[in-house]
């Protein structure tokens, strides 16, 4: 027979064990819904971060860039940003991707954010970049008229050797001032990416001035014009996905050239360029590789003397 004593003791076991019990479970939620919450915090701190990032890049549109010495970004803690470049989805322009993340306690680093679309620039970097501080600058492209901006964003040191004076004038005193890009003298040794124009040092990447092509992991990118730093800074993968969505508003943008000229023949102006404009257009909606960006290079410095030998009033561009 259980005394009234020992019944109370058992009750007040039970209480304790269930006390125990229920606020372990209380503490438990706490901290299951704690760590939701600063994870979707930091989701959508990632995610307003990779959109605000879209929106600063406005300013490297041709011309507003021009002039900012040593243009960066800078954030408070070790940042990595992700781009993802597809020039099937959004046709015929394609689009680009940003996301977002950060290193967060114990050096841990936060879910990345969800990615943010790009669709009416040209971003060149590699598909994921680590740091502080973000380098960035533009050069535009014509081909061989205004096709869009070349935009490089990058965090790491890179040393240029043998670098030709035009590349030298376009970074050191073209008004941009890159603080990481660096032009060390042939028998000076830098830490960091090693950049060759010529030689036999043993380079990171090498460039081909005679040959417009830039070898870099393995795989060679061929360029026309400034898309050279495009080459340079980004990944193969999204040099090529950007050179065809590049050349597609070339395309896109000869069109309505060719119907421009059609207005201008009723008018007595009889531009010579129509036929070769075409045939540009068509090489380049077609593009498969940047291999064929020398031959719309070659084509578009044709349509360019035609165009300039055109009397007054009777240009296309």
């Amino acid at each position: 027979m259980i005394k009234r004593s020992d019944k109370r003791a058992i009750e007040m076991g039970f209480n304790w064990i269930f006390s125990i019990i229920a606020g372990g479970f209380i503490l438990f939620i706490a901290i299951y819904a704690s760590t939701k919450f600063i994870g979707v915090s930091q989701q959508q701190y990632g995610t307003e971060a990779a959109a605000t990032i879209s929106t600063f890049l406005d300013s490297l549109e041709t011309g507003l860039s021009a002039g900012i010495k040593n243009p960066e970004m800078t954030f408070n803690k070790n940042t990595r940003l992700y781009f993802d470049c597809d020039e099937v989805v959004n046709s015929p322009f394609g689009r680009q991707t940003i996301s977002f993340s950060e290193q967060t306690f114990g050096n841990r680093w936060s879910d990345q954010s969800n990615r943010v679309s790009i669709k009416n620039k040209y971003i060149f970097s590699e598909n994921a970049i680590e740091g502080k501080k973000f380098y960035y600058f533009s050069f535009p492209l014509s081909m061989p008229y205004s096709v869009g901006d070349v935009v490089v964003i990058e965090s790491g040191k890179y040393c240029f050797y043998d670098a030709p004076t035009q590349i030298i004038d376009d970074i050191s005193t073209g008004g941009i001032d890159v603080a990481n890009i660096i032009f060390p003298n042939a028998t000076s040794d830098c830490v960091g990416t090693k950049v060759c124009f010529g030689g036999s040092r043993e380079c990171d990447i090498k460039v081909s001035i005679s040959e417009n092509y830039v070898e870099k992991d393995g795989k060679r990118m061929y360029y026309y014009g400034n898309m050279i730093y495009g080459a340079i800074f980004s990944s193969p993968e999204i040099y090529e996905c950007n050179s065809k969505r590049m050349m597609s508003k070339l395309n896109e943008l000869g069109k309505i050239y060719l119907d421009k000229i059609k207005i201008m023949e009723r008018k007595d102006c009889e531009p010579r360029l129509g036929d070769k404009l075409n045939t540009m257009i068509g090489v380049a909606k077609n593009l498969t590789s940047s291999r064929e960006l020398i031959r719309l290079g070659n084509n578009a410095e044709e349509i360019d003397q035609i165009n300039e030998a055109g009397k007054p009033g009777c240009k296309v561009y």
